[in-house]
């Protein structure tokens, strides 16, 4: 079995504008949950504001429980750039993240 959602979020002065998606699988007897975010914020910026942005962070966080059977994952990148449309210029802060758990799968008791 396979459940997605999708949510597209943005601000109401459109600045800021959210991602979401989430899956659930059952497979052979492992539940996997996949949840994905991707945040941007956009302000508008002058030429003269314009500077080198640092590189992006990155953490990658992995827990594993081998008593309950679970394995948990996580990465997430944030960071920052610069972008010129129109001839306008933007800056651009960032948070994508990426979470997976796995777990074994509920036993369906119907009888």
């Amino acid at each position: 079995m396979r459940d997605l959602v999708f949510k597209n979020l943005t601000s109401l002065d459109k600045r800021r504008k959210v991602l979401w998606a989430s899956e659930t699988i059952t497979e052979d007897g492992i539940l996997t949950k996949i949840h994905k975010y991707l945040i941007f914020i956009v302000k508008e910026s002058k030429k003269e504001d314009v500077r080198p942005t640092q590189q992006p962070e990155i953490y990658v966080i992995k827990h594993r429980d081998t008593h309950v059977k679970t394995e948990k994952l996580q990465i997430k990148m944030k960071g920052s750039i610069y972008c010129l449309s129109k001839q306008k210029y933007f800056y651009i802060t960032f948070c994508h993240t990426l979470k997976i758990d796995l777990s074994p799968a509920p036993q369906n008791t119907h009888q």
